[in-house]
């Protein structure tokens, strides 16, 4: 089913804040919401299933040129001139693997960003960051992901601006097709949820 992606009553916060370590002279400003600042802590759940899903993506890549970043590498939107922090995301394009071998890499090119969220969601809400994501030329998928129960919601680019979205919840299996990965939804969670 074809959706067409649109924010809705949904809007995405914005702050501007200086980083002396990012901010480049011409003064651009750092969008995010405020699970995304670059100090915020995430929860203990959350942060459980980003490195959960982190070291299952690194294992399923290992062997290719691929790059997992985490949390607080930020990947620069060039069409809002800003930078985001998504808990996650996953690039395997030559322009960002050099970059991205320093501590202060900035991600330019990701194909996947996953988003840990901290409030429950419905599936047919779109957060805010995806309006800024979607417009990165290489990203092929963006996920938005519970993690108080299995329920993950995957935005697909089709074609040129054309999204698809897929919700997958228990019992489920998550494909991500920017990287090829099939996994039954109750791995990312590892044994966290409670019967």
């Amino acid at each position: 089913m074809v959706h067409e992606v649109s924010m809705g009553d949904r809007q995405l916060t914005s702050y501007t804040l200086p980083s002396p370590d990012l901010a480049p002279e011409n003064g651009l400003s750092y969008p995010f919401t405020v699970d995304q600042t670059p100090g915020s802590e995430q929860s203990s759940t959350q942060e459980r299933v980003t490195q959960t899903l982190s070291q299952l993506l690194i294992q399923h890549l290992r062997g290719t040129s691929a790059i997992v970043s985490l949390h607080p590498r930020p990947v620069y939107l060039e069409a809002a001139s800003a930078y985001c922090y998504p808990d996650l995301m996953v690039t395997h394009d030559p322009r960002d693997l050099d970059c991205c071998q320093g501590l202060d890499g900035v991600v330019q090119y990701p194909c996947l960003i996953i988003d840990v969220i901290s409030h429950p969601f419905s599936g047919s809400e779109k957060p805010g960051q995806f309006e800024q994501y979607r417009q990165i030329e290489t990203l092929e998928e963006y996920v938005w992901l519970d993690p108080t129960q299995p329920k993950l919601n995957c935005w697909r680019q089709i074609e040129p601006g054309v999204w698809e979205a897929y919700l997958y919840e228990s019992g489920d299996d998550v494909y991500l097709d920017s990287l090829s990965f099939l996994i039954e939804i109750e791995a990312i969670y590892d044994g966290m949820l409670t019967p």
